[in-house]
């Protein structure tokens, strides 16, 4: 009897001991009672959220069914502690303890230009207690680009265009995009050009290049997708009012003594690229009202040979990925010399004592460098290349206080030293910034790509 009295002791004291034992109902915790997900390409699928299930008492509680609203004909697909399904039930919570529901959505194409919402829910009871988590999401049509382009090619604004590998545009091609275009890449994609591009953006309809993850954490990553690479035998490209980000290299021309691609940019942005925002060998570049920021190496590097000119442009260089030892702005030699190089009206800064280099002695900088009313943050004692005739009317030992630079808002401050200081003949030819803003709005025209506006605050508005 003792033996058996003993043994129920044990018993009773182990079902004790099950943190398992003796479920009981009870209300369910949740980390978020909502999931949302940024904008989702129709028929490409999304990332996957996820959301955790608490059990908030004292006791194990008894979650008799998890289900999906919409069911196996929902656009959202669950994945319940561990197993792929849209319904899970009699599952046992700890005290304390949670699991995991993850949550993708797929949605099928509507046949429109515009998002459209799309709302189910993740539903939970426990006797009498019930529970739900939302989820949300902007399915939207695009345009999946998967042939190369051998003929002259136009795309508009409406449904953005998504590249998922590698875009070649043949020798005798061109490809138009026109203002308010999107064009989203997948990770690794990228654009070789031997033929043209004409980006036509506006003020405010740019032309957009990125990356095709849309979450707005994933604004400012850098190298998701490899860049635009425009070969020798690409003549006559265009940048107006155009964003590219988020990729290795931005822009990268590749010409030789025999091939001198051309380009002129004119309100572009190039910015949040893991190697630079422009490369170029031996090309030809105009670039008026730009903006070229945020790299991991030079911003802006040019080599063997070619001729190159910045006019109001703003060259910034931050990286808080790791040491960044490059300047902004290099300017090297290579196989074909050194190229010729003229900075406008131009702002060249970043955190590095020295922006700007140059590979090559005085003299030789002294036949192919040149800098007029701009601000560059150069060490004038210890760079070899440094000689006073090439810059003119350049300052050299001032922060351009800039708004916000860690938000890359280069817009002058109210004590900016840009402000008033670029020469008058440049903004004759070119009477608006980057905004389309006038220019000038003061005594004279502010160094860089942007100009001053009278009342302007120093916040972002």
């Amino acid at each position: 009897m003792r033996q058996i009295t003993l043994y129920l002791f044990i018993a009773a004291a182990c079902l004790g001991c099950d943190p398992y034992g003796n479920p009981v109902s009870g209300r369910l915790s949740f980390s978020a009672d909502t999931i949302s997900f940024d904008t989702v390409f129709s028929g490409l699928g999304s990332a996957t959220m996820e959301c955790r299930v608490i059990n908030p008492g004292s006791d194990p509680l008894l979650i008799d069914r998890i289900w999906l609203g919409g069911g196996d004909d929902s656009p959202f697909m669950l994945n319940i502690n561990g197993k792929p399904s849209s319904e899970n039930k009699d599952i046992i919570l700890a005290s304390g303890d949670s699991i995991f529901i993850f949550v993708e959505v797929t949605i099928d194409p509507s046949g429109g230009d515009m998002p459209v919402a799309v709302i189910d829910s993740v539903n939970f009871i426990s006797g009498t207690y019930p529970g739900k988590i939302i989820l949300e999401a902007w399915g939207q049509d695009i345009w999946l680009v998967d042939a190369d382009i051998h003929s002259d090619v136009t795309w508009s604004e409406g449904k953005p265009y998504v590249i998922s590998g590698s875009l070649f545009i043949d020798t005798l091609a061109t490809l138009t995009m026109n203002a308010g275009t999107r064009v989203y890449l997948h990770h690794g994609a990228g654009i070789n050009v031997a033929g043209s591009v004409h980006c036509l953006g506006l003020p405010d309809k740019r032309v957009i290049l990125a990356t095709d993850r849309l979450e707005e954490e994933y604004r400012d990553v850098p190298g998701r997708w490899k860049g635009l690479r425009f070969l020798g035998s690409s003549r006559n490209n265009i940048l107006d009012y155009t964003d590219i980000r988020n990729a290795g290299i931005a822009v990268e021309v590749t010409g030789s003594e025999s091939d001198t691609p051309g380009m002129v940019m004119n309100g572009a942005m190039l910015m949040h690229n893991s190697v630079a925002s422009l490369v170029a060998r031996n090309a030809d570049i105009l670039a008026i009202n730009s903006v070229f920021a945020h790299s991991g190496f030079s911003t802006v590097s040019l080599t063997e040979g070619g001729s190159y000119d910045f006019i109001h442009c703003t060259m910034n260089g931050r990286w808080e990925y790791g040491y960044r030892y490059e300047p902004v702005l290099f300017v090297g030699r290579g196989e074909g010399g050194l190229p010729d190089v003229s900075v406008v009206n131009s702002v060249i800064t970043g955190t590095l004592e020295n922006e700007l280099f140059i590979d090559g002695s005085s003299a030789e900088a002294s036949l192919c460098f040149w800098a007029d009313s701009s601000l560059i943050k150069v060490d004038t004692i210890s760079s070899a290349w440094y000689t006073g005739s090439l810059f003119r009317e350049v300052i050299t030992g001032l922060l351009p206080r800039f708004i916000n630079e860690a938000a890359y808002d280069f817009r002058p401050d109210t004590l900016s030293p840009l402000i008033d200081k670029a020469g008058k003949s440049e903004s004759v030819a070119w009477p608006y910034d980057i905004r389309n803003k006038p220019r000038p709005t003061g005594a004279g025209p502010d160094i860089g790509a942007y100009e001053r506006q009278q009342m302007e605050l120093s916040v972002e508005n």
